[in-house]
Order: structure tokens, then C-alpha cells, then sequence
């Protein structure tokens, strides 16, 4: 990596970048690869700090992609592509890894690919689908990058021994980049109507089929989702939305996958997939839901009905069990935490278990994702039956809804469950959310989850009034 000193200037922290990539040359790039024929060389300049989102909706670029940490330790917006790893058919794992470790292969542990895995490896996409692949992963060529109060610029630079870097053309897309002098005015064009896929008809026909394997034995847990389409008066920014949604649900990951203009998947997920840094996992069970109470009283209330639910907490214990037994071949220690807890977000509460563990030698986030991906949280349990039958029942392709979302660097990978999100495109937003069917469900109740699921989602999509 290329390094320089705090600079509190943003015009000085521009040109500073652009002073460091006109000086590299071709023994520069031998100094950082040695024997390699490939690599990446990341250069960053520190500079005063910056709305990442503002900075990002004032760019030209034809690839936009954000991240932020559910704790709000970094957020990344980036533009552009020094490299795209992305397969558009059915995959393995085991393939898009080996792209994506030929990749980090000698790159500085900072450098980052940001991407995601559609739900469902075998469907053909729908159309509004194909754009974003069966995965795609993209290290962005410019990043604005925030790590707790700093601001860092970065340009990454991907060089093969046979191949000159185009590097007049990559100064030219720095001096396009702009920084706005104040956080942008985010407006939402007026929303002229909405329906659902499937309709309350279709839902409660969908449940009622899901009731019947159920009392058949053939699964214990099946999660349906419902995919909700609105239509507005102008194009949509997807950046603004994604703006509003890290105010209302501040408690979440917050992502946006914008690999064309018009086009964008955005969300705001309270739920990890799993994180691993070196041998060390993390992932968590979350399920069973009640909206917020409107005072403290009721708050704790419903609080206390959901951890007393048989109901929820069966729903729960398959996720945890599914977890379980995926993780434990993998570890050679796993520990679940005692206790369920309650996760209160802005519009809902969940219950909560996480868990940690050692992983075996020689295990890798292809052998991790192909296990463990998707959990009973979003497909149900046992998971194999499960997903034979969302696909039977679903009238929709879930898309990347409630696939893997995240990041993977040389030796940190950390995704996300890509739930309470949303497909942008143009002027009309797909919004997917789903609730898990278990003995004791009913589809009014399954129904109103959802609708509360996705409150949060619709509040902001109401225009404020100036």
C-alpha cells in the first residue's frame, strides 16, 4: 500500500492521489508484486472528513457500490472498477473464491471486493435480475473510505507484467470525481400506486400449502417471501432512499449494488451472516418477530411475549439447530451463547443467538458459504426440502434478495443476510421480505409480519414536505 500523512485539505488530498499514481512506473509494481505477473497496488491519501453517501450521489460513475458495518465502524463508497470477478450461470463457490483469491493474492489486507450472491443458484433470473449476475464482485477503482472520524481517498490499481497501466485514463477519472460542499437534498419523487406479488389471495393459498407440509412432516420451518412493487412519478434515486433508510434503521448493515445507471439492489439487514477473520467465525440466529410498542411499557411487553412465544421460539430454535449443524463439521470449536435475546430495531424486535467458533484447518469461505448459505432464517428447515418448495410456491425470483451481501479481503470476509431490501429500477422499486411458516402460523399474522418488516422501508419512501 502507498501511504501519506493526515491532510486536513480535500483539494490537497486530490492532488496528492494524483501526484502518487502519475509516479508509478513499471519498477514501482515490480517492487510491490516480486515474481508475480499480477497485482494491486492500493494508494490512499487521508483528507478532511466527508459524507460518504453525499460524495458518492455527486459522482458520474457508471458502477456505484456502498457499505457500512452494522456498528458504524467504516462505511466505504466506491466508483468504478479496477476489477470485476462475476459469473452469470450457475456456480460453485469453490469457483468464484478461486477468482476472487487469484485477486487478493499478495494485495494489501485493506483491499476489498464488494459484491453479492443471488439466493438461489439453479433459477434463471428475472430480467431485472441479469444485470447484477449469479455473483458479482467488484474492487472499486476509487473509494471513499470512513474508518470511525477519518476520511481516507483511495485509488486502486490493478497491474499485469504484460500490460501497461492506462494511468492517463484513471487520472482523468479522478479529476471528474467531485466532492459537494454539503450533504446532498435527498427527495423522493411521488409514489402512483403499489401491489404485491403474490396478493392476500395468493399469500394465504401459499401458506396454507406451506401449512400442509408442515402436518406432512416433509419440512419443519418453510419461509416465504412476498415481493411488493411500487411504481413513482420520476426515476428514483437509489442513493436516496438508501440515505433516508440509514436514519430509520440505523441498527443495520446498509448496502447499495448500483452495476449500471437506473438500476441499483439496496437494503438495510439486521442480520449477519457470518463473519470471519483468520480461523475465527461468527454468525448469529435470528427469528421470530413483534413490532416496537409505542411506549417503554408495551415495548417491554411485547418483548416478553416473544421470548415466552412456543411458537417464535421453536421458529428459532430450528435456525439455531440449522446453524449448528452446518457450522460443527467445520469447527473445532463452536459455542452458541446461553441466552436468547431480544434485537430491538426501529420497527420490529427479533430474538437473537449468536454464536462463534474455530474454524478446521484448510476450511474456506467457498466451503463455509456452500454449507452454511442459506441458513433456516431465509429458506427454512430442513433446508434442502425447504427450497425445493419455495421454488414450487414463490411466484417470483427472489434475485440477490436474501442472499450473501458483503465484502472479502485477503484474510476478513464478512457478509450479510440480504434481507429488507429493495431492486431500483428507474422509476419502479421492488421491495422483497419474507416470514417463516412453523406450526401455529397463520397467513393474516404472516401477512402483518411482513407489512411491518417492510415499514420501515416504506415510511421513507413518503416525499418530505418542503
Amino acid at each position: 500500500m502507498d501511504r501519506l500523512g493526515t491532510i486536513e485539505s480535500i483539494d490537497q488530498a486530490r492532488r496528492s492521489l494524483a501526484q502518487r499514481i502519475a509516479r508509478v512506473t513499471e519498477p514501482t509494481l515490480a517492487g510491490q508484486s516480486g515474481s508475480c505477473v499480477r497485482g494491486v497496488l492500493r494508494i490512499q491519501v487521508k483528507m478532511a472528513r466527508t459524507d460518504a453517501l453525499s460524495w458518492l450521489d455527486a459522482q458520474k460513475a457508471q458502477v456505484k457500490v456502498y457499505w457500512a458495518d452494522r456498528n458504524k465502524q467504516f462505511e466505504m463508497a466506491g466508483i468504478g472498477q479496477a476489477e470485476t470477478v462475476g459469473i452469470d450461470q450457475p456456480f460453485s463457490y469453490r469457483e468464484l473464491f478461486s477468482r476472487l483469491n487469484d485477486g487478493l493474492a499478495g494485495a494489501d489486507p485493506e483491499v476489498r471486493y464488494y459484491g453479492g450472491i443471488r439466493f438461489s443458484n439453479h433459477q434463471l433470473a428475472d430480467p431485472g435480475w441479469k444485470v447484477f449476475g449469479a455473483c458479482r464482485f467488484v474492487l472499486p477503482r476509487f473509494e471513499l473510505y470512513n474508518h470511525n472520524e477519518e476520511s481516507t481517498l483511495v485509488c486502486n490499481l490493478v497491474y499485469h507484467r504484460d500490460r501497461p497501466l492506462p494511468l492517463s485514463e484513471i487520472l482523468s477519472e479522478l479529476d471528474d470525481i467531485t466532492f459537494p460542499p454539503e450533504k446532498g437534498e435527498w427527495r423522493i419523487p411521488a409514489m402512483l400506486g403499489r401491489r404485491d406479488d403474490p396478493d392476500e389471495a395468493g399469500w394465504r393459498q401459499n401458506v396454507e400449502s406451506a401449512i400442509q407440509l408442515l402436518d406432512h412432516g416433509a419440512v419443519q420451518k418453510i419461509v416465504l417471501a412476498r415481493k411488493s412493487y411500487f411504481e413513482f412519478n420520476h426515476d428514483l434515486n437509489p442513493l436516496a432512499i438508501l440515505q433516508r433508510l440509514t436514519l430509520a434503521m440505523p441498527e443495520c448493515f446498509h448496502f447499495c449494488y448500483n452495476p449500471e445507471p437506473g438500476v441499483a439492489f439496496i437494503g438495510a439487514t439486521p442480520e449477519r451472516l457470518y463473519m470471519r477473520q483468520g480461523t475465527l467465525i461468527q454468525s448469529e440466529a435470528i427469528a421470530g418477530t413483534r413490532p416496537r410498542g409505542a411506549t417503554r411499557k408495551a415495548d417491554e411487553e411485547l418483548s416478553q411475549d416473544l421470548l415466552h412465544s412456543d411458537k417464535d421460539l421453536r421458529e428459532h430454535r430450528f435456525v439455531v439447530q440449522g446453524i449448528r449443524e452446518t457450522l460443527t463439521p467445520l469447527c473445532q470449536r463452536l459455542a452458541i451463547g446461553d441466552e436468547i435475546s431480544i434485537l430491538r430495531l426501529a420497527q420490529c424486535q427479533h430474538l437473537a443467538s449468536y454464536l462463534e467458533g474455530t474454524l478446521g484447518n484448510g476450511v474456506s469461505d467457498a466451503d463455509i458459504l456452500h454449507h452454511l448459505q442459506p441458513t433456516p432464517a431465509v429458506g427454512g428447515y430442513p433446508t434442502s426440502a425447504a427450497l425445493e418448495e419455495i421454488d414450487r410456491l414463490e411466484p417470483f425470483d427472489r434475485g440477490w434478495y436474501a442472499g450473501p451481501i458483503g465484502w472479502v479481503s485477503h484474510d476478513t470476509t464478512e457478509f450479510a443476510v440480504a434481507i429488507r431490501s429493495g431492486l431500483v429500477e428507474g422509476s419502479k422499486l421492488y421491495l422483497y421480505s419474507g416470514a417463516g411458516i412453523v406450526e401455529g402460523s397463520t397467513a393474516d399474522e404472516e401477512w402483518n409480519e411482513i407489512e411491518n418488516k417492510i415499514g420501515d422501508f416504506i415510511k421513507v419512501l413518503t416525499p418530505i414536505r418542503h
